[in-house]
């Protein structure tokens, strides 16, 4: 995958916002899904600038769209999240909304179509970028705005990636837990955690889904 001129732009500024980090990751040698905190957007920021290769993430589909993207900062963020009057919502809105966008295009972001029948437009994205040597990187907090370095629940819907996988693939995905840790600006692996596809779907998706939270709470050694 080959970033865009907007991406490396933006990365250097926001580099220089969040300070050094050091990321004991090394690049993977097969299909891998890599699993953060989101961290109120640390998560996304610190690991899309600091992992020594790039990976696409997945991002909520209204920001890959100038027009939905808009709608989103006017109608939630600016207003209902910010209490921002609905005229500066409004304002604030239509001038980011062109460069959020852009930005998403630069990076490539695959959108992510929660809750909708084009769901699945995202999990085949997904197996394309994983079969054309791409990572991929996923932040599932269902409380995406917690702060804090540990992971509370998560969702596990973006584990159907192994199904659609499974299509293309005798060889389970690789999913790797990444470890945040703000205080020390450091992104730590873990061990992969792999779909054993003779047992139970459900039993190991709950399998999955607890080594990845176990995964990404492990406090790496100083």
């Amino acid at each position: 995958m080959k970033r865009g001129k907007l991406f490396y732009f933006s990365r250097f500024f926001v580099r220089l916002k969040l300070g050094q980090w050091s990321c004991d990751v090394p690049e993977p040698e097969r299909p891998t899904v890599f699993v953060c905190h989101h961290g109120n957007m640390m998560g996304p920021l610190a690991t899309i600038c600091w992992l020594p290769f790039a990976a696409r993430p997945w991002v909520l589909h209204v920001f890959t769209s100038r027009e939905s993207c808009r709608a989103q900062y006017r109608d939630y963020t600016f207003s209902q999240r910010f209490g921002l009057p609905k005229s500066l919502a409004s304002f604030l809105a239509w001038a980011v909304s062109g460069y959020v966008s852009a930005l998403m295009a630069s990076l490539g972001a695959i959108p992510v179509y929660r809750g909708s029948v084009k769901v699945g437009a995202t999990f085949k994205e997904t197996v394309a970028a994983l079969q054309a040597g791409d990572s991929v990187l996923i932040f599932p907090d269902v409380d995406y705005t917690d702060e804090g370095d540990d992971v509370g629940a998560v969702y596990d819907g973006f584990l159907r990636i192994d199904r659609f996988w499974s299509k293309v693939s005798d060889e389970p995905v690789d999913f790797v837990p990444l470890r945040l840790d703000a205080a020390d600006r450091r992104i730590t692996a873990g061990a992969p955690v792999r779909f054993d596809r003779t047992a139970d779907r459900r039993a190991e998706q709950d399998r999955v889904r607890e080594a990845l939270r176990a995964g990404m709470n492990s406090r790496s050694p100083s």
